[in-house]
C-alpha cells in the first residue's frame, strides 16, 4: 500500500471552540519518536508517522503501519478500505489567546497522534495545557444540558434524575464485570491469542467491539478447521475407528489441537487380520477359526481338533435342536458339518 497521508491538525473551531495556529505548533520533541497509537491507547503502537510537515495552514503527516502485530495489520487494513479516514492528536498548550472572539491557540507541542475513528478537528481532539490537565471548555450552558439529557438517555433513567443518581449509576457499570476483559481471557485460553499481547487486545476489545468479535470468529473458524483435520488425519492413520469418531471430535474440541495430536501419537493402531493370523496368540479361536485361517495346524494337532471339537458339541447339547438351527442359524449347520451329523443322528 501507498503512504497515507492525513490531516493531523487544520485551523478550524474544534469541538472545544479553539482554534490551533498550524505555525505555532512545535513538531520537534514529537518527531524524536513519532509513535502512531489507535484510540489514543499507549498500549497499542499500531505503526510510526513519517514526513510531518506543514501545507496550507495544515499540519501533514504519512502514516506507516506495523503490520506485524495484529492489531497494526487491523488498523492498517481498516484504513485501506477506507473504514479508517482520521487521525488525531494531542498537544500541549504552550499559549493561550482570543482573536476575533474565538479562544486560539497561538503556541503549542505536538507530542502524540493516533489512528482514530472520529476526525480530530471534530471531537475526537485531546488537548492538554503544560501541566497535562485536560482542557475541556464546553461552549456554552446549553451544551451541558444537552450532554446531561444524552447521558440520561444513554442510561435509561427518569428525565428528573439527580445528579448524584446519576453518578451513582456510573459507579455500578464501572464496577460491573468487565466483558471485554473476560473475552480476551477466554480467548487467551483458547490459543487465539499471545499472553504477552493481553493489553493490546483489551483495548482493541473495548474499543471496536465488532472489530475484536470478528478477529475471534476468524479464529474459531481456523480452530475448527484444523480440529476437523486433526480427527480426520487420525481417523485416516486408523488410529481412530469409525464408529467413535464423533466421540474423538469432541474430545478434541475441549482438548485442542496440539493435546490432541498427543493424545492420537500415542494411542496404538489397531492390529490388522493378517497380524492376527500370521501372530501365536489363538486365544478365543474357534473350530471354524482354525479351518479357515490355520487348517494346517488342525491336521498336526489331533488333540487341538478334538478339543474344539469338543467344544463344539457343548454349543450343541445346549437344548438348541436341529429344527432350531434350520430356522434360526443354517449357516453355522453348512459351516460346521460334523454338527449337523450329529444332530441328525440324535433324531
Amino acid at each position: 500500500m501507498d503512504k497515507v497521508t492525513f490531516v493531523i491538525s487544520d485551523e478550524s473551531v474544534n469541538s472545544y471552540g479553539k482554534v490551533i495556529l498550524t505555525d505555532g505548533i512545535d513538531t520537534s520533541q514529537f518527531e524524536r519518536n513519532p509513535v502512531m497509537l489507535y484510540m489514543h491507547e499507549r498500549a497499542t503502537v499500531v505503526g510510526r508517522w513519517e514526513n510531518i510537515r506543514k501545507e496550507e495552514k495544515k499540519l501533514l503527516a504519512d502514516a506507516v503501519f506495523d503490520d506485524s502485530t495484529p492489531l497494526g495489520a487491523q488498523v492498517k487494513n481498516q484504513v485501506e478500505k477506507g473504514f479508517l479516514r482520521s487521525a488525531s492528536g494531542n498537544f500541549n498548550i504552550i499559549e493561550e489567546k482570543t482573536i476575533d472572539g474565538v479562544d486560539t491557540i497561538t503556541k503549542s507541542e505536538l507530542f502524540e497522534v493516533s489512528i482514530v475513528d472520529i476526525p480530530g478537528n471534530n471531537n475526537a481532539l485531546r488537548l492538554y495545557r503544560k501541566n497535562g490537565r485536560n482542557v475541556l471548555r464546553l461552549v456554552s450552558t446549553e451544551k451541558v444540558e444537552d450532554l446531561r439529557g444524552s447521558i440520561i438517555d444513554l442510561l435509561g433513567l427518569d428525565k428528573d434524575v439527580t445528579d448524584n443518581e446519576i453518578l451513582a449509576e456510573i459507579q455500578s457499570l464501572l464496577n460491573a464485570p468487565d466483558e471485554a476483559e473476560a473475552q480476551v481471557n477466554e480467548a487467551i485460553k483458547n490459543g487465539f491469542i499471545e499472553s504477552a499481547s493481553r493489553a493490546e487486545f483489551l483495548t482493541l476489545a473495548r474499543l471496536t467491539p465488532k472489530v475484536f468479535k470478528s478477529f475471534l470468529d476468524g479464529e474459531e473458524r481456523k480452530r475448527k478447521k484444523a480440529l476437523s483435520l486433526a480427527v480426520d488425519e487420525a481417523f485416516s492413520s486408523r488410529r481412530v475407528p469409525y464408529h467413535l469418531k464423533g466421540f474423538y471430535e469432541r474430545i478434541a474440541q475441549k482438548i485442542g489441537t496440539e493435546d490432541f495430536a498427543k493424545l492420537v501419537a500415542i494411542t496404538p493402531k489397531p492390529l490388522k487380520l493378517s497380524q492376527l493370523i500370521g501372530g501365536k496368540n489363538r486365544d478365543g479361536w474357534t473350530l471354524a477359526d482354525y479351518r479357515e485361517y490355520a487348517p494346517e495346524e488342525l491336521k498336526n494337532n489331533p488333540k487341538l481338533y478334538q478339543h474344539l471339537l469338543e467344544q463344539e458339541d457343548e454349543a450343541v447339547h445346549n437344548g438348541k435342536s436341529l429344527e432350531y438351527y434350520r430356522k434360526n442359524n443354517p449357516e453355522y449347520l453348512k459351516e460346521h458339518p460334523e454338527v449337523y451329523q450329529k444332530l441328525v443322528n440324535e433324531i
